[in-house]
């Protein structure tokens, strides 16, 4: 079985948002919990989490997670992507965002069969659309590690549609991301109308 390390990017300064994403909370779990609580499920070979320093300061200690202070948020998301990725030891890289609160473990799993050293793997929604969370195969290290700007890996996605594996996902709801108080709050009302229906 191909070793994952699992790179969980938590440095974002959540701009669109105007507070912490990291720390929202949806169902009794923060986004960040969440994320951290669902990679402990699968059977990955690391677990790395990378993050601003003043966002560790908050974070409650976990078991088997190795920790990289990011101190170059500012410059967008490559900075996390190289940390993440020089870190990892593992033989692919699956690059997941802290603002998926709907992401669950069957559709990681869906993702498995596809990973390979030399794809680039990640679900796509009912339009077609790339999502994420994304996996490269190791073969794409050196390229990942001189990633520039807040492109992140979608430059190097990008340059080698030759190796793209797209998972369309049945229950592409689970892809959604929240990056604006009116997509958190359509998240939170959501949660509300299906609790008093008894869903």
């Amino acid at each position: 079985m191909l070793k994952i390390s699992a790179v969980i990017m938590a440095s974002g300064s959540s701009t669109r948002m105007g507070e912490n994403k990291l720390f929202l909370d949806y169902q009794g779990k923060t986004f960040l919990e969440h994320t951290l609580n669902l990679t402990n499920k699968l059977a990955f070979f690391e677990r790395i989490l990378v993050i601003s320093p003043e966002n560790l300061q908050r974070l409650e200690r976990h078991k088997n997670l190795k920790i990289i202070q990011n101190t170059e948020a500012k410059k967008g998301q490559s900075a996390s992507v190289r940390l993440g990725t020089k870190a990892a030891t593992g033989e692919g890289y699956l690059y997941l965002t802290v603002d998926q609160p709907l992401l669950n473990q069957a559709l990681l799993e869906s993702l498995f069969p596809a990973y390979s050293k030399e794809t680039i793997v990640f679900p796509v929604d009912r339009l077609g659309a790339p999502c994420s969370p994304i996996f490269f195969g190791e073969k794409f290290r050196s390229d990942l590690l001189k990633v520039t700007g807040d492109s992140g890996g979608r430059a190097v996605r990008n340059n080698h549609p030759e190796a793209w594996r797209e998972i369309q996902v049945k229950a592409s709801e689970c892809l959604i991301d929240i990056d604006t108080p009116e997509e958190y709050k359509k998240l939170i009302d959501q949660n509300l109308e299906i609790r008093e229906k008894g869903f």
